[in-house]
Order: structure tokens, then sequence, then C-alpha cells
């Protein structure tokens, strides 16, 4: 039974995920390349379970990437925009697990399209 707290939850859960693709160009950038992957993945017909390894990967680089946005938005506001060794150091950590979750994902989608394309 969803209680009026879970639906509070979801809106705000939503909001998060709409406020990401509105102001976040690489959100925007991921979910390009996961509504074109999905369209290959189709054209090509890979597997099911090919495609739940996809899913799994996207789902990590869209969360990891909102941890890396919610993280700067704290940090911005904690600092108030001033320049600060340590903040430095938790944006630049948070970047990076984006550009690796994002790296493992484009070696994924290679792993599992190029033997269909060739």
């Amino acid at each position: 039974m969803i209680t009026r707290f879970h639906h509070i939850s979801f809106k705000h859960a939503f909001d998060g995920v709409t406020y990401a693709f509105k102001t976040q160009p690489n959100f925007k950038v991921h979910t390009y390349i996961f509504i074109l992957t999905s369209f290959f993945a189709y054209y090509l017909q890979i597997s099911v379970f090919e495609y739940l390894i996809i899913l799994l990967i996207s789902a990590l680089v869209f969360s990891v990437e909102m941890i890396n946005t919610s993280l700067e938005a704290l940090s911005d506001e904690v600092s108030g925009g001033e320049w600060k060794q340590f903040i430095k150091v938790a944006k630049d950590c948070s970047s990076g697990a984006v550009l690796i979750a994002s790296t493992f994902a484009v070696v994924i989608g290679l792993i599992i399209f190029l033997p269909r394309v060739f």
C-alpha cells in the first residue's frame, strides 16, 4: 500500500531526475546515448541477457551522474562559492566516478555491438 509519504517521496525523486535532466548537459548526453543504444539493441536483435547488462550499466551511469550532481550542489552550497581544497577533491572524485562508469559502459557496448556490426 502506497501511503501519502511514499507518494511525496516519489515526487521528490522524480523532481531530482527532472532537475538533473534539465540542468546537467552530461545527463542529457547519457539519456540520448541510452536511447540510441536501445534502438541499436532492438535493430541488431541482441539477446535479453545482453540487454539486461546494458540496462544495468546504464542505471549505474545515471545513478552515479545524479550522485555527482547532488554532491556538486551540496558542495557549492556549503562553500558559498569559495574555493576549498577538499571540496575540489570531492567534486573531482565524484566526476571521476562518472568517467569510470561511462568508460566501462562504452567498453561493454563495444563488446556487445561490435561483433554484430562486423
